[in-house]
């Protein structure tokens, strides 16, 4: 059997080209980077379903949409420092454990993940990162 998207919950894409992108208030999110801890928790955040992922890229029909989420990373397994002089990169990573949970609604769907500790990870960092313009 095929595997057939039906759903496709994103913010859209702005005049200027940039897509998938919205401002998130700071007190989103929570760092802790020494000791490898992070959060991202949002509740009701506008979107737009737009059925499949073509159809959001041509900015093509869509229905008002809401998103919540709660992502904590944790559990530090390694950390890795990369600097790169010759292409402006410098970089600190935390491989860490991370869980989320997610629920997303239509006025005629409502869709909701497993609980966070059932989430099963392959791999998620952390990193602060300084590049381009911001490497200086």
């Amino acid at each position: 059997m095929k595997d057939v998207q039906i759903h496709d919950f994103n913010p859209g894409i702005t005049e200027s080209g940039l897509f998938w992108t919205i401002p998130i208030s700071e007190d989103t999110i929570k760092v802790n980077f020494g000791a490898g801890k992070a959060s991202f928790q949002a509740s009701d955040v506008d979107v737009e379903d737009y059925h499949d992922v073509v159809n959001a890229l041509m900015d093509g029909p869509e229905v008002d949409a809401e998103v919540s989420w709660d992502i904590r990373w944790s559990h530090p397994m390694g950390r890795t420092k990369l600097r790169n002089l010759e292409n402006s990169f410098v970089g600190d990573f935390v491989q860490t454990v991370a869980q989320i949970a997610w629920a997303g609604q239509t006025d005629t769907a409502t869709f909701v993940s497993d609980p966070a500790e059932t989430s099963v990870n392959e791999f998620s960092l952390l990193a602060h990162e300084r590049n381009g313009v911001f490497f200086s």
